[in-house]
């Protein structure tokens, strides 16, 4: 077995931080490799990444990267030892004698130079190294060059791994600039937008229902706005539930939701208004009592040429008329 130092599952902890395992090959890893072999003079150089149990290469220069057992990887001595190791002849080291790379079971390497990738805490997360079938000894400046590049291969890891953070951070402000952040539906920013764009695209009727909660305020003042905030959430998860995949369902604010529906019938309009107030109006379970809600409806189509403030304006009249109908039959 490979040597291993006492602190390598830390080390293995920091290179998984990174998630650079497993990534497409990057132009900018392969470019380190190309300017590796023209420095050693080496037909070979790869960026080795040592794992728990196997050596990955995210880039290659001379032969096609892939992945190797660790117990098989030279460049696990690199790790182990924590600094460079340089060999005219890899087969006269008794490190290296017995390796597959090296005594012809699947290569026979010579000259082995590898230098570590350190990261800033001074975890060994691999190796740039260069090999040749031929046995030659690197000058030291060619050795410093290497140690150069190696350092550059984790400034672009480091550089890599911000990027990742950064764009999950831009994600998430995007994700929360256009959702509610209590039902996790899409907010009235997000909604009216989308309408708007299918609107000026002119991709085909849509349909918007504006639902309105009725008896909320009661749920409100009787059990608290905690159970007023679940009331919402449960109502919320109906609604998607409810809906197609391509409908867009958003919590315009307060107890006020939205559907849009793409190329619905008048008919099927009508079933689905139907089905949200069924759903909306089953029993909310509240600890060890439950509510009931209602839903206020009102519907428009886009039609005409209808602009965006004729289309809500118009679903949300016939929703409080359609509310006020509905309180009177009460």
């Amino acid at each position: 077995m490979e040597p291993r130092r006492p602190d390598d599952e830390a080390r293995v902890a920091a290179l998984h931080r990174y998630g650079i395992l497993d990534r497409p090959p990057m132009a900018d890893l392969e470019a380190i490799t190309r300017l590796a072999t023209f420095v050693a003079g080496s037909s070979i150089a790869v960026i080795n990444l040592i794992d728990r149990d196997r050596q990955w290469q995210a880039a290659a220069t001379g032969m096609e990267a892939g992945e190797v057992p660790r117990s098989s990887a030279m460049c696990a001595h690199v790790v182990a030892e924590a600094g460079a190791i340089a060999t005219p002849d890899a087969s006269a080291d008794r490190r290296f004698a017995d390796n597959p790379f090296v005594n012809g079971e699947i290569a026979e390497v010579r000259l082995y130079v590898g230098t570590p990738i350190r990261d800033a805490e001074g975890n060994v997360l691999g190796s740039l190294c260069v090999c040749d079938p031929v046995a030659k000894e690197l000058v030291p400046e060619q050795l410093l060059a290497l140690e150069d590049l190696a350092e550059q291969t984790m400034s672009l890891f480091e550089l890599h791994h911000r990027t990742a953070q950064l764009t999950g951070i831009m994600t998430e402000l995007d994700h929360l600039a256009a959702h509610d952040t209590l039902t996790g539906l899409a907010n009235r920013r997000r909604f009216t937008e989308e309408l708007d764009r299918r609107i000026g695209a002119a991709e085909g009727v849509d349909t918007v229902i504006f639902a309105d909660l009725d008896g909320f305020k009661a749920v409100n003042d009787a059990h608290g706005h905690a159970a007023g905030d679940e009331v919402l959430r449960v109502v919320a998860e109906r609604l998607a539930a409810e809906t197609r995949p391509e409908d867009l369902v958003a919590r315009l604010g307060g107890d006020e939701f939205a559907v849009l529906c793409v190329g619905l019938s008048q008919a099927d309009a009508l079933a689905l208004m139907g089905r949200l107030r069924a759903v909306v109006a089953a029993p909310i379970p509240l600890g060890d009592a439950s509510v009931a809600v209602g839903l206020s409806i009102g519907v428009a189509d886009s039609f005409d040429g209808a602009g965006l403030e004729e289309l809500l304006r118009t679903a949300d009249e016939r929703m409080y008329s359609d509310k006020a109908a509905r309180a009177g039959s009460r």
